[in-house]
């Protein structure tokens, strides 16, 4: 429910003071949620859906595609319909429409308070006193901390060159960040110089009641989109000397190439629905995981609530959500390195039970995500209230129209208002 129709609601005349802030103005609770692209189902999706759950609150999107957007909310595009909506096929172009299309949203003013997901619609300007919560699964990757690796050629650079340079002046508006780890609340303050106490850390939901360990097959698994940032071929090519099966899970663009190198004891199954990733998860004998710099990673949780280990890179916060030798073991990213891990776990094992490792996985609980989220939201409304120091006037005092200069009181003359004679 938004503004005009809380009000609507209420009616004026059933506006009571509890209803009243600071002079009898009008206070409403409304709020929505706004969220980038929904041009594929991921992570952030996943948290922009239960935002709106959590808060019963309709979701606003930029561009989007109807086969990713949640069936039990109200959605809302906000450009789906524009005649340059084809913007959307290129990351250049779309990005460059959003920080000019983004700016002024007056469908959003509506609210009392906004929570933004992801960063496309952060360029939006809200009005003086709408409370502003900005959920953050990364700042741009590419200006930023993947800016050594990527930024290779002149268009690159120039276009990180402008990200920084537009991006944060413009974008500072909200009242409170929630990271979606401390690696990224790190990024937040390093890269944008939010002050610490501006930032929350609320790890992303995921349904960990819905997995369980089940009992172990023979080999091991990874899965995730197939693309370069992944680096799948590392772990596929570290079996190429290792008497052990790996299965990958997964589609992508880099399929192709994958199986081709691919030793016989890798076998690909492509995408797997939700029935069969549990499954897989809970009966591999671990998880191997070697994304590049991940913000959060929700694949090892996943694993982790299946009383799974996991393997994974010593880079990102994957290095922080594994125990060594507890539950799992990091590596370097390469192929070498992560045989040798493999080869650890093989003789070693880790020191948890499965039961362990799964009561591990609660802090990444939806439950645990709500509680953050509606803690957040209600230190922002806190925080970005206008507080007007009440007047305080003492009865006797000799300002009034009833003193004189002198202080002495006298009746006021009919000239000022008294009643004549």
């Amino acid at each position: 429910m938004n503004r005009k129709e809380a009000r609507d609601e209420v009616g004026v005349d059933e506006i009571s003071d509890a209803d009243s802030g600071p002079g009898g103005a009008e206070t409403f609770d409304s709020i929505a949620v706004a969220h980038g692209n929904y041009l594929e189902r991921g992570g952030a999706e996943r948290v922009s859906n239960e935002l709106a759950r959590l808060f019963d609150a309709p979701l606003y999107y930029g561009f989007g595609d109807p086969d990713y957007l949640p069936k039990d909310v109200e959605t809302i595009s906000l450009f789906n319909n524009s005649p340059v909506s084809f913007l959307k096929r290129n990351v250049f172009t779309r990005d460059l429409y959003y920080a000019w299309a983004a700016q002024r949203l007056p469908e959003l003013t509506e609210y009392d308070t906004l929570v933004l997901s992801k960063n496309e619609l952060s360029w939006y300007v809200p009005e003086d006193e709408q409370t502003i919560v900005h959920y953050i699964h990364s700042t741009p990757r590419t200006p930023y901390d993947l800016f050594q690796q990527r930024a290779d050629g002149a268009i690159t650079r120039l276009y990180a060159f402008l990200a920084r340079t537009l991006f944060l002046p413009n974008t500072n508006y909200p009242d409170r960040f929630v990271a979606n780890s401390e690696l990224v609340a790190r990024r937040v303050q390093l890269y944008w110089g939010v002050p610490s106490e501006k930032v929350s850390v609320v790890y992303p939901p995921v349904p960990v009641e819905e997995y369980e360990p089940r009992e172990r097959a023979d080999y091991y698994l990874t899965y995730s989109r197939l693309i370069p940032e992944k680096r799948i071929g590392a772990i596929v090519d570290a079996f190429c000397e290792l008497d052990a099966e790996l299965i990958v899970g997964g589609a992508g663009g880099e399929r192709e190439n994958l199986e081709s190198r691919a030793p016989e004891n890798v076998m690909f199954v492509g995408y797997m629905d939700e029935e069969e990733k549990k499954r897989r998860l809970g009966e591999a004998k671990a998880l191997l995981f070697n994304a590049m710099n991940e913000d959060f990673g929700m694949i090892p949780v996943e694993a982790f609530a299946s009383g799974t280990p996991v393997l994974g890179a010593a880079e990102g916060y994957t290095k922080y959500q594994i125990q060594d030798g507890k539950n799992g073991y990091t590596h370097d990213p390469n192929p070498a390195s992560i045989r040798k891990s493999i080869v650890r776990f093989e003789r070693d094992g880790v020191t948890w039970s499965p039961s362990q490792i799964e009561a591990y996985a609660q802090r990444y609980s939806a439950a645990a995500f709500r509680e953050g989220m509606r803690k957040a939201v209600d230190q922002a409304r806190d925080e970005s209230r206008v507080r007007v120091p009440e007047a305080n006037v003492s009865q006797d005092s000799n300002s009034g129209p009833e003193s004189s200069r002198d202080g002495e009181a006298h009746s006021p003359a009919p000239s000022e208002g008294g009643d004549a004679d």
